[in-house]
């Protein structure tokens, strides 16, 4: 796996210069036939884009009060989106 590694053509991904990401990419895109896709490396970046994309600063996020995003991310819909969480029990 270090061999693998070691020997793997690597890029700068915010300048679109790493070839696997771009090829992960592209490969993503076209088999869900969608126009591009995006890599995200943790579930947590995935579930911070997605508040923002769906919420504008003020929003309220409606989550259970045992919810994941509540619970370990609360900080980042406020930080990165200036979302508020609305907690349902359960």
């Amino acid at each position: 796996m270090l061999q693998a590694m070691m020997s793997a053509a690597v890029g700068d991904d915010v300048w679109g210069d790493d070839p696997t990401v771009n090829q992960l990419q592209s490969y993503a895109a076209e088999l869900f036939g969608m126009e591009a896709a995006l890599f995200c490396p943790s579930g947590t970046m995935t579930n911070q884009i997605a508040i923002k994309v769906h919420t504008s600063p003020g929003d309220e996020c409606i989550c259970a009060d045992t919810a994941h995003i509540y619970l370990y991310e609360g900080g980042g819909m406020a930080l990165n989106s200036g979302v508020q969480a609305k907690l349902l029990a359960g």
